[in-house]
């Protein structure tokens, strides 16, 4: 028997069964299908413009490293985007308990202390010079995806707007929004990637002090990250 409950103004089914809606209201299908790119494009947008760890972590690449690096970071946590919309299209994160999402927090705090160590580290030792060593590149450049795919998998306020946004955005539009939703966050991964790319170019003195300012953010996130985990286990 399908189970219906209401989510953010739209109808979401809480099944194994796609969360789709089968309206048919006779309206013109070309300013329909606009409406659901824009639509699309701008909640992307929503859930990619926000600073935070990632953000934090594709600075660091830039400077440190090279647009590529930082971009893959950025391209990294968007794939993890796309796990949570199909987990999303099949009715999975209406399932995740408080309990789970509090382990979520633990995992991601340690996970962003780790990298957090890493860049402070690394800044610390190489100075964060920016720009890659060519040589090395075509066997370094799939670590950033990793990192930022695990950073996204692993973000409890991630999943949380897949569960409070997200599951009624595939109620109501479908498969069809993924389209302009990834065109909308694909869009501000290259905005982001390539202003701090020129900013590092014009002030190349400043890439040390982005190294340490997105490590220490970074840190701040796991601590955060780690209290508000442990908090709700524990008590």
């Amino acid at each position: 028997m399908r189970i219906l409950t209401i989510n953010a103004g739209f109808l979401v089914r809480q099944s194994g069964q796609p969360l789709q809606d089968d309206r048919s209201d006779g309206s013109d299908p070309m300013a329909d299908a606009l409406t659901v790119l824009l639509t699309g494009t701008a909640l992307g947008f929503s859930i990619a413009a926000p600073p935070g760890p990632v953000t934090a972590l594709a600075v660091q690449q830039v400077a440190a490293r090279s647009w590529l690096a930082g971009w893959m970071v950025l391209l990294g946590a968007t794939a993890s985007d796309g796990v949570f919309f199909v987990l999303t299209y099949y009715g999975v994160t209406r399932i995740v308990t408080a309990g789970e999402r509090s382990w979520l927090f633990v995992l991601g705090g340690i996970l962003m202390l780790y990298l957090a160590a890493s860049i402070l580290r690394g800044a610390r030792r190489k100075g964060a010079a920016p720009g890659p060593a060519p040589r090395r590149w075509t066997s370094l450049e799939r670590i950033p995806f990793l990192m930022g795919l695990g950073i996204g998998l692993t973000n409890p306020f991630q999943l949380g707007w897949w569960v409070a946004i997200g599951a009624g955005m595939v109620s109501d539009f479908g498969a069809s929004i993924a389209v302009g939703f990834f065109i909308g966050i694909v869009s501000w991964t290259i905005i982001v990637s390539s202003l701090v790319h020129a900013g590092v170019r014009r002030y190349e003195r400043l890439a040390p002090f982005v190294a340490y300012a997105a490590g220490t953010i970074m840190a701040a996130f796991a601590v955060w990250f780690l209290g508000i985990g442990l908090s709700s286990t524990i008590l």
